[in-house]
């Protein structure tokens, strides 16, 4: 538990009110924020957000997600996390208050999407929480704004089970990806190397995930992935 912070659910719309300015404070001024309307629509449809808040009832986190097409299947749509928390580990623990509402609810998984040249964003979930990336979306998003200007949207994306995983991996077999040298203030300025990087990514998870593997884990100071063979 992050020290001093408290998570709560949110629903109403004065209670979504402040998520929306806090989503442009952590992705940037032109970030495309989900409107409150929106968010109240979709949680009266069963989706949830919640929010972190520290001592003095700042909001410092918050994750919210959708109810999908697939039964017992929540689309966790984003995580924020204030600068000064996100080596707390409060990331983490709001995916996991997430997914305990979802168990409470009758959702047996989440997934969700992140850019896979973002390896602390990995080691989140593919070692923390134990998702496996499972699809690969090109420049799934369009262009987009904020810090994600400029690049291709390019995302992973992950499925989270809360108990057995449906299908099998063989970890004995695994191998690796090596992933270019690209920083996030690469990525943030759109730099020859962010590029370089996110084309060899995903011509290497393209072909894995289309290949019947699955991305299983991280290394981030050997910038390598870890993919196995999908058995069941």
């Amino acid at each position: 538990m992050t020290h001093g912070v408290t998570i709560k659910v949110l629903a109403s719309a004065d209670e979504v009110a402040p998520l929306p300015d806090f989503e442009r404070f952590i992705w940037g001024a032109d970030d495309e924020a989900v409107s409150v309307n929106l968010m109240v629509a979709t949680i009266s449809e069963g989706g949830v957000a919640l929010g972190a808040f520290d001592e003095h009832d700042q909001l410092v986190g918050s994750v919210y997600g959708f109810a999908t097409n697939e039964p017992g299947v929540l689309h966790s749509h984003y995580l924020a996390v204030s600068p000064a928390y996100r080596s707390a580990g409060l990331g983490a623990q709001l995916k996991r208050a997430q997914a305990d509402w979802c168990l409470l609810h009758g959702y047996t998984s989440m997934r969700w999407t992140y850019d896979p040249l973002q390896l602390v964003n990995a080691h989140l979930n593919l070692n923390k929480l134990g998702a496996l990336g499972v699809t690969y979306h090109v420049n799934h998003y369009g262009a987009l704004g904020g810090i994600n200007g400029g690049m291709p949207s390019d995302r992973l994306t992950v499925q989270w089970w809360f108990g057995t995983d449906p299908i099998a991996v063989d970890r004995a077999h695994a191998t690796d990806i090596e992933v270019p040298d690209a920083t996030p203030d690469h990525v943030r300025a759109a730099s020859a190397e962010a590029f370089a990087a996110r084309y060899a990514i995903r011509e290497a998870m393209q072909h894995a995930v289309g290949h019947g593997w699955a991305v299983v884990g991280v290394d981030i100071a050997a910038r390598r992935y870890r993919i196995a063979p999908v058995v069941g």
